[in-house]
């Protein structure tokens, strides 16, 4: 028997949504206007974490 290969996991616009403490239209936006960049398999979309960090990174306030 085969199992399945091991691969990267990546966020669905509601986990990352979860995750983040955002709405899932938020996440959808930011997707919109090509802030946040996804895949989009099928009727669905997927995030890669590295392109979370990188988009919390650019828009962390360092003013605090």
């Amino acid at each position: 028997m085969r199992s399945k290969a091991a691969g990267p996991s990546f966020f669905t616009e509601r986990t990352l949504a979860v995750y983040l403490s955002v709405s899932d239209r938020t996440i959808r936006n930011w997707i919109r206007r090509g802030q946040l960049p996804s895949y989009k398999l099928g009727a669905s979309r997927r995030i890669d974490p590295a392109d979370v960090e990188d988009f919390l990174a650019r828009h962390r306030d360092d003013s605090a």
